[in-house]
């Protein structure tokens, strides 16, 4: 199970987060498990895939918002 915050207003709960699952090609997790084990940053393919996910969109939302703005 995974929680993230929800703000409202003053107070903040713990919101449940519900998963999908999505297919990535072997060499791909093969390389991404060669970076676990170099770096021994990250505890699991899953945590990996999420941050790799989240910092995605958060460039293509910047890039996107570029592009609008220019």
């Amino acid at each position: 199970m995974y929680l993230r915050s929800e703000k409202r207003g003053k107070h903040e709960r713990k919101v449940r987060v519900e998963f999908g699952a999505v297919s990535v090609p072997i060499p791909i997790l093969e390389e991404i498990d060669k970076l676990i084990e170099e770096l021994g940053y990250w505890p699991s393919r899953s945590s990996f895939v999420r941050e790799a996910c989240l910092e995605k969109i958060e460039y293509e939302r910047e890039r996107l918002k570029r592009l609008k703005e220019g």
